[in-house]
């Protein structure tokens, strides 16, 4: 439960932020703004076993290209960045942040098409400068669009399974909930332990699910 907690916490958060960085970045027009906004959605939408293949390869510890790269610059010697803790848990973190931040760019990207520009423009004229803007006037904006992402984004990673099994198989460290209950289903054949685990995860789901409705329906009201 504890893995669980801290790959969905800190997948949930990484990709929020770098969908917001994604979303800033990308919100003044640019010759080739529509080509890169294309790009960045490959993420989300390229098939996930594909996704975790070309991952293992790049992390080779004996000819990825990453630890290629790395010894030269970084470090003395290669990485097994998918089997040895904690950097299989950290892995398997970015892997979730790199697959699910198109996501959150699309949902931010289209909060800051609908947001008036005249107040914006109203802060630099009393002479804001960007970073205030961005506290001030921006930010309060996206904070409801971030707050339900946050949850529904938090309930998805929770109750992710294949990309943590097809990328380390739930070893290192890396064993979530829903890859326990499966190992405890398949590998081992305990079908109570299995389903009291799995009991576990519905309950948690159900508590977030019933946060995210009334959250909703708060909302839509006011």
């Amino acid at each position: 439960l504890t893995t669980t907690l801290v790959y969905s916490v800190g997948g949930t958060a990484a990709a929020i932020g770098l969908g917001l960085v994604a979303a800033l970045a990308l919100r003044r027009p640019f010759r080739g703004r529509t080509l890169v906004r294309a790009a960045l959605l490959l993420p989300y939408v390229a098939p996930v076993v594909a996704a975790t293949f070309v991952w293992g390869v790049m992390l080779n510890p004996q000819f990825g290209i990453v630890n290629e790269v790395g010894t030269g610059l970084l470090w003395d010697e290669p990485i097994a960045f998918l089997s040895q803790r904690p950097w299989a848990l950290l892995t398997v973190i970015a892997f979730e942040m790199w697959r699910s931040f198109p996501f959150v760019l699309l949902f931010l990207t289209a909060r800051l098409l609908a947001a008036p520009a005249s107040l914006e423009e109203a802060a630099r004229v009393d002479g804001a400068v960007p970073t205030q803007v961005f506290r001030h006037v921006v930010l309060p904006q996206l904070l409801p669009t971030i707050a339900v992402l946050a949850l529904l984004r938090f309930i998805w990673t929770f109750n992710n399974f294949d990309d943590i099994y097809l990328l380390t198989g739930g070893g290192a460290g890396t064993e979530v909930i829903s890859v326990r209950v499966f190992d405890y289903l398949v590998s081992r054949g305990d079908i109570g332990a299995a389903s009291a685990q799995a009991l576990v995860l519905a309950t948690v789901l159900m508590v977030l699910v019933t946060v995210y409705y009334r959250y909703a329906a708060k909302d839509e009201v006011a």
